[in-house]
């Protein structure tokens, strides 16, 4: 491979595909003029996984192990051990770790932060030893899930700055749009393609719109898109786990709770973090054994040894694996679990069809409109997944000469050699809104500012709402602005005049009170709102009030999350 060659003033930019499992990095050759996956501890896959020691030089500090060793080390040390942190991106919980006996708290941001520093640093070191490359990776495209919401995307970005790079030189881009980069560069006609991309912690269905220019090249408009950000492959792995726990509570008599720490059943704390690990570990192998093979066996001798020993050995078929409908909660919060309770494989990927349905939906398609189905994500290759793919489109899923695990990552660093080089020619991606975005107004009613399939410009998509707000009280000097996103398909969308904010779909992703507009009577002061999205899809909302003494105050939402 030659050494790149870069746009010295934008710096170096790496493609990440940060996902909840596993992670991948890839960069631009532009000699060759093709797509190169890193290798990141010696393997193109690298586990997101995270685990703190202490430090023996200091004790007041921790040292941290990355990747394969954390993902290892979960079973000795569950308690200071993170695995698929992307999950908890969005959410305002601290994730606490114990290291000999001591608790530390860390946001989600920070420990996504920490990982992908250390993707960082190995890619710094492997552009500089192997690639002879001076200097550093400035830069970054980072894909998120289609569905995934402003605050997700936010804390991304935040994660990326902590990890080293450039605040201006953070780039988001939708995981769906970046894998069908890698299956667009070698089209040679017109097609629309589905992406179905069931990855680890999310589901994503997006419909692309593929048309080759006269240059030959490519050009790539998303037409709809639909998720469920609480279904992935761990859900699937958690079917296989029921089975095995079930084996155990036979082979214990419902004695003892591995899921309940404080369950006075004889059973350490320690020692039950430790099984649930193996349990996990069980039924991740398991699950890719039984896309290979119709049965497999399950070991684990033993499970526990307190307050006796358990082993578990049991055989597990392909059928028994389809058919198992889950029963036990895993650890799962009530409101999670009832969406798994009672429902098998065949559920879940019907769960995933029902998004592409939706997709479609949204996009005014139907399956036969469809040219090819692309997939994406390690669940993808589950033989039902392909089996139910085949039976709706009467077509077999694109066998793609990149792996799937790969594709996302390898478009991302497509994604980097148009900002790094911005005269070469390449796949583009005409990014568009993917829900319509409004506000709260009177009534508790939604008035959509942003609709749904817009084009986004480079510089940003720019939207005023059509009317300025008005006071609804006299002498008030402050505003609600609360923003929402409306989810729905469009077939389940009521008249935008009869829209409220409470209806199933509607998303709420942030508000405030714009203060210190001038007093007087009701409806006399006017506030006029201005929405600007992004090409990363992230939202800013202005509001500024228009008085006739020229007061005017502004805030912008994408503060507004701390």
């Amino acid at each position: 491979m030659g050494t790149l060659g870069l746009d010295t003033e934008r710096g170096l930019f790496l493609g990440i595909d940060f996902g909840t499992t596993n992670s991948v990095v890839s960069i631009y050759d532009f000699k060759a003029g093709e797509a190169q996956t890193i290798p990141i501890d010696g393997a193109n896959i690298f586990p997101t996984a995270i685990q703190f020691e202490a430090d023996p030089d200091d004790d007041a500090k921790l040292t941290r192990v990355f990747g394969v060793q954390a993902r290892e080390a979960v079973i000795i040390y569950p308690q200071s051990t993170i695995l698929s942190i992307k999950r908890f991106l969005g959410g305002d919980e601290k994730l606490s770790i114990s290291v000999d006996e001591k608790e530390y708290n860390f946001s989600p941001q920070e420990i996504a932060g920490e990982i992908l520093g250390y993707l960082k640093q190995k890619a710094d070191e492997y552009a500089q030893e192997e690639l002879n490359i001076s200097g550093e990776f400035s830069g970054c495209v980072i894909t998120v899930p289609a569905n995934s919401t402003d605050k997700q995307k936010k804390m991304t970005k935040e994660a990326a700055i902590l990890a080293g790079f450039d605040e201006d030189s953070v780039y988001l881009r939708l995981e769906p749009a970046a894998s069908a980069i890698s299956y667009a560069i070698n089209e040679t006609s017109d097609k629309k393609v589905l992406v179905y991309d069931f990855g680890g912690g999310t589901f994503d269905a997006c419909v692309l719109d593929i048309k080759i220019e006269a240059e030959g090249e490519p050009t790539i408009s998303i037409i709809s898109t639909f998720g469920d950000n609480d279904l992935g492959g761990n859900d699937v792995d958690k079917i296989i786990m029921d089975m095995i726990y079930e084996e155990f509570k036979k082979l214990t008599n419902e004695e003892i709770d591995l899921f309940d720490e404080n369950a006075d059943d004889g059973v350490s704390k320690r020692q039950k973090k430790v099984a649930l690990v193996r349990l996990q570990q069980a039924a991740t192998q398991a699950k890719e054994r039984l896309s290979q093979t119709k049965s497999t066996k399950i070991q684990l001798a033993p499970l526990i040894q307190e307050p006796k020993i358990v082993n578990i050995n049991m055989e597990m078929s392909r059928e028994d694996f389809y058919g198992h409908r889950r029963i036990n909660p895993l650890g799962d919060k009530p409101e999670l679990f009832e969406k798994f309770a009672g429902k098998n494989l065949h559920d879940l990927i019907g769960r995933t069809l029902d998004c592409v349905d939706k997709c479609l939906e949204a996009g005014g398609l139907t399956p036969a409109d469809i040219d090819e189905v692309f997939t994406v994500g390690g669940s993808s290759s589950l033989l039902l997944a392909a089996d139910a793919i085949t039976a709706r489109f009467n077509k077999e899923p694109f066998k793609s000469r990149i792996s799937p695990a790969l594709s996302i990552s390898q478009g991302a660093a497509h994604y980097c050699n148009m900002i790094m080089m911005p005269t070469v020619r390449g796949p583009v991606v005409q990014e568009k809104t993917i829900h319509p975005l409004g506000l709260e107004i009177a009534g508790r009613r939604f008035l959509e500012i942003v609709p749904a399939g817009e084009t986004i410009p480079k510089d940003g998509l720019t939207i005023d709402a059509s009317e300025p707000l008005t006071t609804n009280f006299d002498h008030v000097s402050s505003m609600a602005i609360v923003v929402y996103e409306n989810t729905l398909p469009v077939s389940l969308k009521k008249d935008k005049e009869s829209q409220s904010v409470n209806q199933e779909g509607m998303k709420r992703l942030a508000g405030t009170s714009l203060r210190g507009i001038p007093q007087g009577p009701r409806g006399q002061e006017k506030v006029k709102v201005i929405f600007h999205v992004g090409q990363d899809n992230m939202l800013k909302v202005t509001a500024r009030s228009l008085s006739a003494t020229g007061v005017v105050t502004e805030l912008s939402v994408d503060e507004l999350y701390t």
